[in-house]
This record gives structure tokens, sequence and C-alpha cells, in this order.
């Protein structure tokens, strides 16, 4: 689970893309998630989720967001980086 207070988000009119790092920027590989429209950055070695980018962000949040205008994206900690890559299981309360 990632927590917010050690998000750095930043939104960047001039591309319209909206982009959320956990924690200092590391080395990451980029792949496309068409589930969640969004872009997603992870670790290669540990396939740790490091941040997200949303390109087209204006469209994106008035197909995805609250009424309020509020948003989450639910991540999980750990990406495949290939159809056979195995990701281990988080220990209980991990």
């Amino acid at each position: 689970m990632k927590i917010a207070s050690e998000s750095i988000t930043h939104y960047d009119e001039a591309s319209d893309t909206y982009h959320c790092s956990y924690g200092p920027p590391v080395p990451a590989v980029t792949v496309h998630d068409p589930e969640r429209g969004l872009l997603v950055r992870v670790e290669p070695q540990s396939r740790q989720v490091v941040g997200f980018s949303i390109p087209q962000f204006k469209q994106w949040h008035a197909e995805r967001a609250e009424a309020d205008g509020g948003f989450q994206v639910d991540l999980p900690s750990m990406w495949a980086l290939s159809p056979d890559d195995e990701i281990p299981e988080a220990p209980p309360g991990g």
C-alpha cells in the first residue's frame, strides 16, 4: 500500500499529463496499463511499482473522477514485466 504523504505529484499542463512518484524518482521501466488508462513505472529488479503517469489527464479525469472531482488510482505494489514473470505474494500484514 502506498501512503499519499510519501507521494510526489505533478500536473504538466503543457502535455496534459498527471505524474505521481512514490518517493524520490528511481530508474524504472514504463508499462502501459490499458485497464486503468495510465502508464505504470516499475523498478525492474524488484518489480516494485514506483509511480504512474496519466496521459490526456483532463479526458481521463472527466471519465473516471468522483462527483466531487477526487480520484483514486489503485495499483498493486508489485508488477509483472512479462506474462511468465512470477511476483511473490506479500506476507500477511505486509
